[in-house]
């Protein structure tokens, strides 16, 4: 027993890690409207009682592939813990999120770049909503310390991290959809990052900040 149970646990979470993947796929290509329990056992090749094993429909389908995209787009933006100081946190906070938008494309399309309504985190499931409302929370905490530190002149931190995240989002979303790539290469997009935060850093500087001088 000690030596086949790991082995069936290897291929259930094999077959799961392959329904996930194929369900993202599926409502990538279809939305909402072609997404379907039958429609993920056919691209998986099971039949859709065997999905059921696994999940109990597609909203619970669905609730674990964005709740596993959430967790690891939360644990690039943990990396950011690391830094120093707040405004070091800050900008660590920017290049974790273009990490993960590069690293898992797929994922952020999905959470990104689809329609809300699509999604409907609460419909589907609440701690999902919980935990995509906790990522945006950890943008504006950093926002927060720089301006408990003085470093940033005194505005809303909710407005610092909307703005942020739009810009770099902007950005993103040019390389993933093609438009940038066909005028630069990589490199030439980590240094557009790297412009992209200094102009976001710099327009919320205070002017008698020292990093202006």
């Amino acid at each position: 027993m000690t030596i086949v149970a790991p082995h069936v646990n290897s291929v259930n979470m094999s077959t799961r890690r392959q329904i996930l993947d194929e369900a993202r796929e599926l409502f990538l290509e279809s939305g909402l409207a072609g997404f379907s329990m039958r429609g993920v056992a056919e691209r998986v090749g099971v039949t859709a009682t065997a999905l059921y094993r696994h999940f109990d429909g597609k909203d619970a389908l669905l609730a674990s592939l964005l709740g596993e995209a959430f967790a690891t787009f939360g644990s690039y933006l943990g990396r950011a813990l690391a830094g120093q100081t707040p405004l070091e946190r800050f900008r660590l906070t920017g290049k974790g999120y273009v990490d993960f938008a590069l690293d898992h494309p797929r994922d952020y399309a999905l959470m990104f770049l689809t329609d809300c309504e699509d999604l409907g985190y609460e419909r589907i499931s609440e701690e999902l909503a919980q935990r995509s409302r906790g990522t945006f929370e950890f943008v504006v905490d950093r926002a927060k310390e720089c301006l408990d530190a003085g470093v940033f002149a005194p505005r809303d931190p909710r407005e610092i991290g909307l703005h942020a995240w739009a810009v770099l989002h902007g950005l993103v979303s040019l390389w993933l959809l093609g438009q940038l790539r066909q005028s630069m290469d990589r490199t030439g997009f980590d240094r557009q990052v790297e412009l992209a935060i200094d102009l976001i850093e710099l327009s919320l500087t205070r002017k008698d900040s020292p990093r202006r001088k």
